[in-house]
């Protein structure tokens, strides 16, 4: 009778250690990036100087979320890095004296809801000034649907919050940063919507999660997981091993776990092609071949990503298989041909009605600002020569940038959070041989 109820037991065993109880508190591990969004501007003068952040995502531990959307997290100023050579002859020739440094930001204090604190520490972390989600031509991207959920779909009001860390900048806010970026000096500083990916240094013990700490599933068939290989372009070749974590828990319709956080994805490189001179970009394809959850058996997929989060700057897109391309926005090609026309107008000398020379101090203002910005505009109004000298040398420089320098690679860092398709999809030129099931 003994060995029957035993028997019986074991199974029970099994599933609490599967499936760990909603009531312990839970210990986030060390490794694991909390996405720390700022919620105001945070003006940069020395270290040490203290902010506050919204976390953007929920942080979930095995089937279970830990952590809500929204939560306070305040942090310091690490460290404001020096400015290289080459960064400050660039910003020099744009007009810029104030090249903006590579600052870090610590975290140091939790805030749950309730009220309590708790220590934290984090590796220090650059911030990422607009972070948005890329997907491919089968799905939409979560930020960027138009306007916002139904009443039907509509997700927590924290959720949906958190969602707007990741959408891309008006043209407006595109604008003002541009005519910033034109000035000689500008105060470095951190815009609101700055978004921060803080690694956790030593293992974090949260109290008992509440029940609306945030969705517990992605999809029938969309895994979310962070890289752990950090990919370039530049320097991938097919057949390169990546690893990724599972960090949602997927479930099945009827609610049954099908993976959960933690889960290491296996894949390898398919496709990675440089970027080349002549301002042509590079690509990066990655496909997922097996799943391992922890304490389980490694079961063979299909998976290909439909979703990837980059910064607003890289101008990445993902094509129908699945590959990050970086493409060139068609606006570049608006101040090269502006400046080679200032350039050639520069050289034009009007005369007035008694033959003497004009100044033509619009003229010089407009030749010295294709070079050096405000600067230029000041130093132009010297000679017409310098003036030219002044377009010529700007336009140069713009067209050797645009269309001679070569293109941009696809980086991918690590800790990129990723979403991963389960789905079948038309095989690509590269693919390996269908994996057995």
């Amino acid at each position: 009778m003994r060995a029957w109820i035993a028997l019986f037991m074991l199974p029970a065993v099994g599933v609490a250690q599967v499936r760990p109880a909603t009531s312990q508190p839970a210990a986030i591990p060390a490794g694991v990036p909390l996405r720390v969004r700022l919620e105001r501007r945070v003006a940069i003068k020395h270290p040490g100087g203290h902010f506050e952040g919204k976390l953007a995502e929920p942080i979930y531990v095995f089937d279970r979320p830990v952590l809500p959307a929204g939560a306070t997290v305040e942090g310091h100023i690490a460290e404001i890095g020096a400015v290289s050579p080459w960064t400050r002859i660039t910003a020099l020739l744009n007009g810029n004296l104030t090249p903006p440094r590579r600052v870090r930001a610590g975290f140091d204090t939790l805030v749950l809801s309730d009220g309590s604190r708790l220590p934290l520490r984090t590796v220090p972390s650059l911030g990422t000034a607009h972070t948005v989600a890329i997907a491919n031509s089968h799905r939409t991207p979560k930020a960027s649907r138009a306007g916002a959920p139904g009443p039907a779909e509509q997700p927590p009001r924290k959720v949906w919050d958190a969602r707007q860390a990741f959408q891309a900048p008006g043209k407006m806010r595109q604008l003002e940063s541009a005519l910033l970026s034109r000035l000689p000096y500008h105060r470095q500083s951190w815009a609101a919507g700055t978004l921060f990916t803080a690694v956790v240094v030593d293992p974090l013990v949260v109290p008992a999660p509440r029940d609306d700490a945030g969705p517990a599933e992605s999809g029938p068939q969309e895994i979310r997981a962070r890289l752990l290989t950090p990919l370039s372009s530049a320097t991938a070749r097919q057949g390169m091993p990546v690893e990724a974590l599972v960090t949602r828990p997927l479930f099945a319709p009827d609610h049954r776990l099908l993976f959960p956080e933690g889960s290491r994805l296996l894949g390898e490189v398919t496709d990675a092609h440089p970027a080349r001179w002549f301002h042509r970009n590079g690509k990066l394809r990655i496909a997922f071949r097996q799943i391992a959850p922890p304490g389980a058996a490694t079961q063979y997929i299909q998976g290909f990503v439909t979703e990837l989060e980059s910064d607003f700057s890289a101008h990445l897109a993902l094509d129908q298989e699945g590959a990050a391309r970086a493409t060139s926005p068609k606006t570049r090609l608006i101040f090269p041909a502006v400046a080679a026309a200032v350039a050639g107008l520069s050289f034009h000398q009007d005369f007035n009605s008694q033959g003497v020379p004009d100044q033509d101090l619009g003229g010089r203002a407009e030749s010295g600002a294709i070079g050096l910005g405000l600067i230029g505009t000041l130093v132009a109004q010297a000679s017409r020569s310098l003036a030219s000298t002044i377009a010529v040398t700007g336009a140069a420089f713009s067209l050797y940038s645009n269309f001679i320098a070569r293109g941009a690679d696809v980086v991918l860092a690590s800790n990129t959070p990723i979403e991963i398709s389960l789905a079948a999809r038309p095989p690509a030129p590269g693919d390996a041989h269908s994996p057995p099931r």
